[in-house]
C-alpha cells in the first residue's frame, strides 16, 4: 500500500489534512471541530485513539478542535516544533510533544519545512521511504529550498490563498490586512501557487492539490485555472490539480 492524502478541511474556518501509508495515520492540523473530524476519519475508515497530530502553527483555524479531541481520544499524540510549542499549547490547551526537524511517527519519517509566516509555522513532508507527500500551506513566500525538496514529493497540497484582483478590489479589508495577506509573512496568492506549481511539474510533480482558498477574495475555478494554465505553460499536460474546499472532504489521493 503506497502513501495517501486527504483534506478534510482546508481554509480560514478550520484546516485539517489527513495522510497515511494504511498503517500509520496522520492528521496534519486539528482547526475543526473534535465531531467533524471523527465523523471524517470514520468515513476513511480510520481509528481516532491511533492518529498523531502534526501542529503547522499556533493560530486557531489549526489547533482549535485539538482539546476536544484530546479529551475524547486520549491514544492520539500532538506534535510540533519548538518555536510554536509555547503558543500551540495556549491557544489549544494542549501540551504537544516536541520533535526535531525530521522525525518518525510509526512508519512513516516526516521533515518539518519552516514556512515564512507571521508566527512561527512549518509545512511537512511525509514519506513511507519510497513516496512522499508535501503539505505547506500559510506561507508568504517559497525559497528554493523549499522548492527542491517539494520537486522530490509525488503529491504537493500548497495554499493558493487569493486572487490578486479580488482581494486588492475587497472593500470589506483594510490596507492593512490586504498588505498582511499578500507580505512574505502572509499568504500565497494564486499567482505565486500557480509559478510555484509549474516549477514542481518541470521537475516531475504530477499530483497537487490547492490549499487555504479565501472565501471572500478566491474561487476554486480562478485557483485551478490560473494553477492550471501556468503548468501547462511550462509544457507539463498531464498533472492533476484540485482544489480542497472548507466545507468538504477531497477525494482520496494514492500513489504506491
Amino acid at each position: 500500500m503506497g502513501l495517501r492524502i486527504c483534506s478534510l478541511a482546508s481554509g480560514s474556518k478550520g484546516n485539517c489534512c489527513y495522510v497515511s501509508d494504511g498503517r500509520t495515520d496522520i492528521l496534519i492540523d486539528l482547526g475543526i471541530s473534535a465531531l467533524r473530524a471523527e465523523k471524517c476519519l470514520s468515513v476513511l475508515g480510520v481509528d481516532a485513539d491511533g492518529v498523531n497530530v502534526l501542529v503547522t502553527h499556533s493560530h486557531t483555524d489549526h489547533v482549535g478542535g485539538l482539546k476536544i479531541f484530546c479529551k475524547r481520544h486520549v491514544g492520539a499524540r500532538i506534535h510540533c516544533q519548538k518555536e510554536s510549542a509555547n503558543a500551540v499549547e495556549y491557544y489549544s490547551g494542549v501540551e504537544p510533544c516536541v520533535v526535531e526537524r525530521a522525525f518518525r511517527v510509526g512508519t512513516l519519517s516526516v521533515t518539518a519545512v519552516p514556512a515564512s509566516h507571521d508566527v512561527p509555522c512549518f509545512g511537512y513532508v511525509i514519506s513511507d521511504g519510497s513516496k512522499r507527500v508535501a503539505v505547506m500551506t500559510d506561507v508568504g513566500t517559497l525559497n528554493p529550498e523549499q522548492l527542491a525538496l517539494f520537486a522530490a514529493c509525488d503529491i504537493v497540497m500548497l495554499e493558493a490563498n487569493h486572487d490578486i484582483a479580488k482581494l486588492n478590489a475587497n472593500p470589506r479589508y483594510t490596507r492593512v490586512l490586504k498588505a498582511r495577506i499578500s507580505s512574505r509573512y502572509g499568504h500565497l496568492s494564486n499567482a505565486d501557487c500557480a509559478a510555484a506549481c509549474a516549477y514542481l511539474a518541470g521537475n516531475g510533480v504530477r499530483n497537487f492539490i490547492l490549499a487555504h482558498l479565501s472565501e471572500e477574495n478566491n474561487e476554486p475555478d480562478l485557483a485551478v485555472n490560473e494553477v492550471v494554465n501556468g503548468i501547462v505553460k511550462a509544457g507539463v499536460t498531464d498533472a492533476r490539480v484540485i482544489a480542497a474546499g472548507q466545507y468538504a472532504m477531497t477525494g482520496l489521493f494514492e500513489v504506491c
